[in-house]
């Protein structure tokens, strides 16, 4: 008969979309229910299963939740009433103490923070889920250490952890893969970290990423893992559920010298990223070009033009960011002034210590910092020199402005 199973995590329903500007009140309507309707758009699919998974951070503390509450409470009542079992973690946003005044309809299990082990018969098959619960916001404590497989045809771990290695989030509930793959389980269900991976396969250690993304760091397709055990070997995939995408595009203006092509080149990536549902598209305008002489009231005109008539199903609203630098000759501009060739000198000698500015010198701490890192990501080598001759230019830029 087998197994099937639904993994999801990081649901944070209620959370608000954060970096959207300015959008319609149609489109913004829409934006604030999307949380929402990716989690419908997992029930269903839950429906077909045996089991769902929801590995942490289902809810978040310090929000207005009351309509969260509700429909989850719904929702689990529902899946449970058609035979499904729900086996569920408290996470870092929402530790165990934060559910205890929920009522938990019958056929969900909630983990405790001293862990425990559900058994389920589906016909032949003998499953196991072995789960733990944060009991607060920070635990240091490595929980997977925790978690014992208790016999079963199929071993199911459910945690929400940090698996070392990943970048951007918190280390809390911290483990290695070794530990994962030493305790003999056919899949770990980890929640945390937002982007959707398939760490290892044998075992499975699988993050599915959060079910929408809310800002834009959050790009792409989001979605649940679904996991087919036939008595033998076990099937995993990524189901696609958000109805909302985030992307960002980078866009060179080198040699654009007008803003009829810009327009023309803007229309058309729109519709390389357009598809069923949504998308809400960032584009860097990046490059020397004549067209930095635009600013930012140039840019939000041409935003206009771009979004209008976008109050459609499958929208593209599209966001411009200006990195744009003047179409200067910097060898011309060294030989005609002893200042900017100085400043020039300085900035390509810096070329060669960005690194050690970047690891343990002035900008370490920025990089550090996960807010920054979350937007920036860690730049590589070539990036690296290529902030330097960016900055450069930039200055360039606002010293030609004011002259």
């Amino acid at each position: 008969m087998g197994a099937t199973f639904i993994h999801a995590a990081d649901l944070h329903l209620g959370t608000p979309f954060r970096g959207l500007g300015e959008v319609s009140p149609g489109l913004r309507k829409r934006l604030i229910w999307a949380s929402f309707e990716a989690f419908r758009r997992l029930v269903d699919v839950a429906r077909e299963a045996d089991l769902l998974l929801l590995a942490g951070d289902v809810l978040e503390t310090g929000l207005p939740h009351l309509r969260a509450r509700l429909e989850l409470v719904k929702a689990l009542k529902s899946l449970s009433q058609e035979g499904v079992r729900v086996f569920l973690v408290a996470g870092n946003h929402d530790p165990f103490p934060f559910w205890q005044d929920l009522s938990l309809p019958s056929g969900v299990t909630l983990f405790s923070p001293q862990g425990g082990v559900e058994k389920v018969t589906l016909g032949d098959e003998r499953v196991s889920v072995s789960g733990i619960s944060h009991g607060d916001r920070r635990v240091r404590e490595n929980l997977a250490h925790r978690l014992v497989p208790r016999g079963g045809d199929l071993r199911l771990a459910l945690v929400h952890a940090f698996l070392q290695g990943q970048e951007g989030h918190d280390p809390y509930a911290p483990c290695s893969l070794g530990d994962l793959v030493s305790r003999n389980f056919h899949y770990w269900a980890l929640g945390h970290i937002h982007k959707g991976q398939v760490v290892l396969e044998d075992p499975w250690v699988v993050y599915p990423g959060n079910l929408q993304g809310r800002h834009p760091g959050e790009r792409g397709e989001k979605g649940c893992m679904r996991g087919v055990w036939d008595g033998n070997s076990l099937e995993v995939e990524f189901l696609p559920l958000s109805p909302v995408l985030w992307e960002t595009r980078s866009l060179s203006l080198e040699g654009v010298e007008d803003s009829e092509t810009l327009l023309a080149l803007l229309e058309g990536l729109k519709e390389e990223v357009r598809w069923p549902g949504g998308t809400l598209l960032k584009v860097i305008l990046e490059g020397p070009s004549l067209l930095y002489s635009l600013g930012e009231e140039g840019l939000k005109e041409l935003e206009g033009m771009l979004n209008q008539g976008e109050d459609r199903e499958d929208f593209v609203w599209i966001s411009l960011r200006d990195r744009l630098s003047p179409p200067v000759d910097l060898e011309e501009l060294v030989s005609q002034e002893e200042f900017l060739a100085r400043l020039v000198e300085e900035a390509r000698s810096l070329k060669g210590t960005v690194e050690g500015l970047l690891e343990g010198g002035e900008l370490s701490a920025l990089w550090g910092r996960r807010d920054v890192a979350k937007w920036l990501g860690s730049p590589g080598e070539g990036e690296r020199e290529l902030l330097v001759e960016k900055a450069l230019r930039r200055a360039l830029s606002f010293m030609l402005r004011e002259r």
